[in-house]
C-alpha cells in the first residue's frame, strides 16, 4: 500500500474514534459505546504505526529483520533477542564510525550513535520480525551515515571470498567481528535470518540461512590483523565514487583509495583527469585460503 493511501486511512480512522468518543463522553453509561471507542481508538494507533513505518522506508531509514525457522513461532525468548541486537547494533554503530572517521577505536563516538539515532521501531504482531529505525538525513558533507553504513554491511553480508577481505576492511574488523557475534547470537537460539532495508536506489536483502552464517562466520575467524604503513602514492584522477572511495592511475596500475566521510571536503578538490597525490595508510592483509596479498588503502590527507 502507498504512503499516501496509509495516511489517509490513519486520517480516517483517527477522526471515527474521536466521533465516537466524543458520542461516548455524552453518554458515559452506554458500555458499547464504550467498547467502540477502545477498538477504534487501538485500530487507528495500529494504522498509525503502519504509516510511520511506511514513511521510514520510503525515507531508507527502516530495517527489517525476520527470523525464521521452527522456532520462530511468533515470539523469541528475551535473552536470545538481547544477545542478538546487542552485538548489531554496536556493528552498525562500529561500522559507522570507521566510515566517518577512517579508522577502528576503542570506543564508538558518541556522536555516532546521537546520527544514527537507532530505535526499536517495533515487532511485527504474531511474528517473530523486528523493525528498526535510524536518522537517514544526509549531514553537512551531503551524505547520510546511515545510509552509508547500511550499503556497506549490505556488501559484506553478500560478499564473495575474492571481495571479501576489501568488504571487510570498509566497516572496520570491529564491526566485522560483532556482525559475526550477531549471527552466532542467531545460530545459538536456532533461528535463520533475512535482512531487508530500502534504500534511496534499490532493496538490499540478506537471507541468512545456516550455512551463510557459517560461512560468514568462518571467513572472519580466518581474517589476521593486517600489516599497516604509511605511504605516498602519485597519479592520475581517474573516477570519484560516492560510495567513500576515488580511483588513481599510476604507473603499477589503477589502484582504490577509500576515504572516510569526514575527509569528503578535501576529497572533492580532486579532479577527473588530474594529477593528484595523496597520503595513504595501506593495509595489506594475508588471504590464507587463496594464499594471496590483499592491499587496500585509506586516505590519511590530499598532498
Amino acid at each position: 500500500m502507498s504512503t499516501k493511501f496509509l495516511e489517509q486511512h490513519a486520517k480516517t480512522l483517527a477522526a471515527f474514534a474521536k466521533e465516537t468518543a466524543d458520542a461516548s463522553s455524552e453518554s458515559p453509561d452506554d458500555f458499547w459505546l464504550r467498547a467502540a471507542v477502545k477498538v477504534q481508538h487501538e485500530a487507528a494507533a495500529k494504522a498509525a504505526r503502519e504509516l510511520a513505518l511506511a514513511r521510514a522506508d520510503e525515507a531508507g531509514e527502516l530495517i527489517g529483520l525476520r527470523f525464521i525457522g521452527p522456532r520462530a513461532d511468533g515470539s523469541i525468548p528475551l535473552d536470545a533477542f538481547v544477545k542478538i541486537m546487542e552485538p548489531l547494533t554496536y556493528a552498525w554503530k562500529a561500522a559507522a564510525h570507521r566510515l566517518r572517521y577512517g579508522r577502528d577505536d576503542l570506543r564508538v563516538a558518541t556522536e555516532i550513535s546521537d546520527l544514527l539515532d537507532l530505535r526499536l521501531a517495533g515487532l511485527a504482531y504474531g511474528s517473530t520480525r523486528v523493525f528498526v529505525t535510524g536518522n537517514g538525513a544526509a549531514d553537512l558533507t551531503g551524505e547520510s551515515l546511515l545510509q552509508a553504513t547500511l550499503v556497506h554491511v549490505f556488501k559484506l553480508l553478500t560478499a564473495t571470498r575474492d571481495d571479501f577481505h576489501d568488504a571487510a576492511d570498509s566497516i572496520g574488523g570491529k564491526a566485522a567481528s560483532s556482525l559475526a557475534e550477531a549471527l552466532k547470537a542467531i545460530d545459538a537460539a536456532g533461528f535463520s535470518a533475512e535482512l531487508t532495508w530500502q534504500s534511496p536506489s534499490c532493496r538490499w536483502r540478506w537471507d541468512g540461512k545456516r550455512d551463510e552464517i557459517v560461512r560468514f562466520r568462518n571467513w572472519v575467524e580466518s581474517m589476521t590483523d593486517p600489516e599497516e604503513y604509511e605511504e605516498e602514492v602519485a597519479g592520475i584522477v581517474a573516477a570519484i565514487k560516492d560510495t567513500g572511495r576515488f580511483e588513481l592511475r599510476t604507473e603499477d596500475g589503477k589502484i582504490v583509495v577509500r576515504y572516510p566521510l569526514a575527509l569528503t571536503t578535501e576529497v572533492q578538490k580532486l579532479t577527473i583527469a588530474k594529477p593528484a597525490r595523496v597520503a595513504v595508510i595501506t593495509a595489506k592483509y594475508r588471504d590464507s585460503v587463496a594464499k594471496r596479498d590483499i592491499y587496500t588503502r585509506h586516505l590519511k590527507y590530499v598532498l
